[in-house]
């Protein structure tokens, strides 16, 4: 029969033998770990390759951009002097194909009814309509049915009331600008607050005049800019025609557009790049691209350079991602960004 000092040494033994189980396994996991750490540190894995899913991308379509000079002469004059080291692969997306379904046209009625046109539309196709609204000022609004971008349009330059009038504040036009667009189901997340650019213009005859200060201006500018996608920026072919932009008078809006493309940022595959290198080097031989014209046509030093994705009002299969090379003022030079092995 067992006693119970022989129980209790049992215990003790069993406890110390655990123990010790436990701190080896402690060291092997220790050990397997550090040979693990040790092995990735020495041997990096390699990053997955590009998955090019959608096969041969194509070209670019730049037309809506301005061609560069062709006597302009780049020069790299960054804070280091050198162009920086820019990702090897990069994303591109699917843009939807839209079709036009039951019940579009009566949403647009309920959208152009919110901002003013409650008329009978004119069908210019099956998938584009036209308000008309006669109030103090004539206004139009074309809209696409399908994807929601319009034109709104009026005769305020010929609007004495408009002519002789001042913008409240910059920061008025912005809240009327937004408010316009909430109607279209426009939000924060496609209007990002950090992503608004405003000018000041004064109407001259039959053209907008960009001054200084509000008591010289007749009409705000309100430009929105999509907000970046995977930490890229997102930019448009001009500087001065973005995407989505309204016109505010002293109390109302005059003129607005938007032309957003149907990004799936579900449906994407993985593309290498040209390499920065490459890149320049297409720039300075004449395949360039400029988001405006440069107040120096023979000189373009390059501040900074980086990969952007261009979003054109013409829909292309795909957004793709440029090399962007910026300069003073504004001023953006552009070229593709994917390997031409992958460009038809």
């Amino acid at each position: 029969m067992t006693s119970l000092s022989d129980a209790a040494n049992f215990a003790k033994k069993s406890l110390k033998w655990l123990i010790i189980t436990l701190a080896v396994l402690g060291i092997i996991f220790v050990l397997v770990s550090s040979v693990k750490f040790l092995t990735n540190w020495v041997f990096p894995k390699k990053p997955p390759p590009p998955t090019v899913a959608f096969g041969k991308l194509p070209k670019i379509d730049f037309s809506e951009g301005i061609k560069a000079p062709a006597n302009l002469t780049y020069s790299i004059e960054t804070i280091n002097g050198e162009l920086p080291i820019l990702a090897n692969k990069v994303k591109v997306f699917a843009i939807k194909n839209e079709d036009l379904i039951f019940g579009d046209l009566q949403r647009t009625k309920i959208i152009a009814s919110k901002v003013g046109f409650r008329d009978e539309p004119e069908m210019l196709s099956s998938r584009e309509i036209k308000f008309t609204e006669s109030g103090e000022i004539q206004k139009t609004l074309t809209i696409d049915i399908v994807s929601g971008n319009f034109i709104l349009d009026s005769n305020y330059a010929q609007d004495i009331k408009i002519i002789s009038a001042k913008p409240q504040s910059v920061e008025q036009a912005i809240i009327t600008a937004v408010s316009f667009l909430n109607n279209f189901g426009l939000n924060d997340t496609d209007l990002p607050p950090e992503k608004i650019q405003t000018k000041l213009l004064r109407i001259d005859g039959i053209s907008l005049t960009e001054v200084p200060t509000i008591n010289s201006a007749n009409l705000v500018q309100v430009d929105f800019q999509r907000d970046d996608i995977l930490k890229i920026p997102v930019i448009n072919p001009q500087e001065n025609a973005p995407l989505t932009q309204v016109l505010v008078s002293q109390n109302q809006i005059v003129a607005a557009s938007q032309s957003r493309l149907p990004i799936e940022l579900n449906l994407f595959a993985s593309y290498p790049t040209k390499g920065i290198f490459k890149a320049f080097e297409d720039l300075k031989a004449g395949k360039g691209y400029l988001n405006k014209n440069p107040q120096d046509s023979s000189g373009f030093p390059i501040r900074d350079a980086y990969l952007a994705y261009l979003e054109t009002k013409n829909s292309q299969g795909y957004l793709m991602p440029v090399y962007a090379f910026k300069s003073d003022k504004g001023l953006v030079a552009y070229v593709e960004a994917i390997d031409e092995l992958w460009v038809k």
